[in-house]
């Protein structure tokens, strides 16, 4: 009977509270395309406008995740980005990236989400953050620091200058009076040679309000613009919805304008940074913290009197034309999707997502193994089940049995640190992974896991927590199985207790190997896992032997189920058996009745004592009590090689 059981998609709700079809809603996209291939693939992106030319516009370019929608999804577990509207969605653990710092972002913050406490929040910049410092500690939240809108262009366009010649300015945003619209026809005036080419349109905006307002405005400065006779120098565009191109918005110009009132990043300027484009911004935008006067543009002081600024911004513009295009692209290297952004940014990501894998002050090192041929989506749904750990001092290290080839890219997918053997894979190689992991193992404690084993979330709390309450060294616990997409409670097997498996025989293991955590130190002092895998699960089994002999106490934990176990048709099951044969106890049994063949002794099923059928002499299986792991099968081999000496002199008994 299938059981309850839920194992977790990537963890939570990520959230931007503005998709106007600006800068924050090209951001949403951006982020998700910086995400690792793995989590890309499980996230849902949830709209709640149905006004998405940007989304349209980025599909027919290549942008892909796991799922679009405009219908709340109903899984509280996927995550999803949105306005921001939560109200009669699923609960669920949610983070926030925080946008704009003006006064209607402020309103528009406490309106949604004064009700919730213990967020993950970041910002695009560090103005923003400070601008929500009271606020975030208010509620409780947990700030991670600043994240950045990515940005798509890594290249150079900018036009040859010539001091005698003409002067081209980019210049980006919606037509309104705060971005420093109007000061465009005043700049024309100031500066003959400036030629200004202004990407903008009445059209982006979800809102008619803001429509009409927009709308208003550009009527407006081309009124100005017709009045001081520079219209034929201002080449007004209307705005195409293309998320992921801007160079085409950029080649040629000389320097980029970013003159708004208030900003919380302003991706504009840094599309132009990355394109090799030096910008001229107000302070009171997020991405002056990016700028460095007379390096890759200047800073100017933000005037309501658009002449003032004028005035201002064309001294900055003239200087900053004259920039170098290197310097340029150097500052906004972690700022480029194609450049370090998902590098420099990992961590932040990660934590955002809840998909980090690697965690500051790190207690646990997980041992993530996998073997070339191998179906990665089970790869990612081992991984999947780390990052959703409750417990989050934790990292882990990728173990691939395959050529460096196959391993390398895995390493990039997850962003781990790699040990691999570099050969053809083969079973026998595992345990030489897990040896190496554990030697270099720098946390305290050590957890092996396979591809095709996963995490229930409160594993390694429970884990961390059991193993010091119990002062033990070695923890296990009960398993899951699951096969053809049901989940149920693995029953047939451990069924003694641990205390009972010390024999030496790996036939009496009572411990999976997929469930322990163990402390790394005892591991090393016990000699570590074999240099090669010996038989049928006896590597690990081994482990437990010499861990147990120097003095390792082992706890296994039998009222929880925390380890699901996947049964499918790569498990290396039948190619052990057939490698390494049966299981000592099979195999004890049948050289057994191989030598009483050999030597003429006919087994007899007669009730034995009890009702039990047995053999004619019963002390004839009795193993000889074992002086070390599978001493038992080897005086079992020797016993059957002299029977089958014995059986070529003697005559057969009848």
């Amino acid at each position: 009977m299938a059981s309850s059981y839920h194992l977790p998609r990537v963890n939570p709700c990520f959230v931007t509270h503005n998709l106007a079809l600006g800068g924050a809603q090209t951001a949403v996209l951006r982020y998700i395309s910086a995400l690792p291939e793995w989590v890309r693939e499980r996230t849902t992106l949830y709209s709640q406008s149905d006004d998405m030319p940007l989304l349209e516009a980025a599909e027919k370019n290549g942008f892909s995740c796991g799922e679009v929608t405009r219908e709340a999804p109903v899984d509280p577990s996927s995550w999803f980005l949105s306005y921001g509207d939560l109200s009669g969605l699923p609960q669920r653990p949610t983070s926030l990236v925080l946008h704009s710092w003006d006064d209607a972002g402020w309103r528009f913050i406490n309106r949604a989400y004064d009700d919730l406490e213990g967020m993950t929040v970041a910002g695009v910049s560090q103005k923003v953050l400070d601008r929500y410092s009271d606020w975030t500690k208010e509620k409780n939240h947990d700030v991670v620091g600043v994240l950045t809108p990515p940005v798509s262009e890594f290249c150079s366009v900018k036009g040859q200058f010539d001091p005698r010649g003409r002067i081209v300015v980019g210049w980006m945003g919606r037509p309104l009076e705060s971005k420093g619209l109007m000061t465009l026809p005043y700049l024309l005036e100031a500066e003959p040679r400036m030629v200004i080419r202004a990407w903008t349109g009445a059209d982006t905006a979800g809102l008619e309000y803001t429509q009409r307002t927009q709308a208003e405005a550009l009527a407006k400065v081309k009124a100005l613009a017709e009045k001081l006779g520079v219209s034929d120098r201002l080449d007004i565009r209307p705005l195409d919805f293309n998320p992921f191109n801007y160079r085409h918005r950029l080649e040629g110009c000389h320097v980029l304008l970013g003159n708004s009132e208030k900003e919380g990043f302003l991706l504009t300027a840094a599309e132009a940074l990355s394109c090799g484009i030096p910008t001229v911004v107000t302070k009171t935008c997020g991405i002056a913290d990016f700028i460095k006067n007379g390096v890759n543009g200047y800073l100017i002081d933000w005037n309501s009197n658009p002449k003032k600024l004028a005035k201002s911004a064309a001294k900055a513009l003239l200087k900053a034309a004259t920039l170098s295009s290197a310097d340029c692209l150097s500052s906004a290297a972690d700022l480029s999707l194609g450049a370090n952004y998902a590098s420099a940014n990992r961590d932040i990501l990660g934590r955002m997502l809840g998909t980090c894998l690697n965690h500051p002050e790190a207690n646990v090192t997980v041992g993530l193994r996998i073997h070339k041929g191998t179906d990665v989506s089970k790869l990612d749904d081992a991984v999947q089940s780390l990052a959703a750990q409750t417990y989050k001092r934790f990292k882990v290290v990728l173990l691939v049995d395959g050529p460096w080839a196959f391993a390398e890219p895995l390493a990039k997918r997850y962003g781990l640190p790699l040990i691999c053997t570099g050969l053809e894979p083969d079973i026998e190689h595992c345990s030489w992974l897990h040896r190496q992991a554990v030697e270099a193992c720098d946390t305290e404690y050590y957890k092996p896991l396979d591809y095709d084993d996963q995490l229930m979330p409160n594993y390694l709390e429970r884990a961390v927590h059991m193993i010091e309450a119990k002062k033990a060294d070695v923890y296990g616990c009960l398993l899951l199985t699951l096969e053809n997409n049901e989940i149920t409670p693995r029953l047939h097997w451990p069924n003694k207790g641990v205390e009972t498996m010390f024999t030496g025989n790996s036939d009496d293991n009572m411990l999976p190997h997929s469930s322990v955590l163990m402390r790394a130190e005892v591991a090393r002092k016990a000699g570590n896992y074999q240099e090669r895998a010996v038989g049928l699960g006896a590597d690990d089994y081994h482990l437990w032997y010499r861990m147990h002999q120097v003095g390792g106490v082992f706890f296994r934990d039998d009222e929880v189920r925390n380890i699901v176990y996947r049964i499918h048709e790569q498990n290396s099951l039948k190619i052990r058996r057939a490698r390494f044969g049966d299981t000592q106890k099979k195999r004890k049994e049948s050289i057994l009745k191989k030598a009483a063949t050999a030597a003429g002794i006919a087994v007899m099923a007669t009730p034995a004592a009890g009702g039990v059928v047995g053999c004619a002499d019963d002390s004839a299986n009795k193993a000889p009590e074992p002086k070390a792991p599978d001493a038992a099968a080897e005086k079992a081999d020797a016993g059957a090689g002299a029977a089958k000496e014995k059986a070529k002199t003697d005559p057969p008994h009848s």
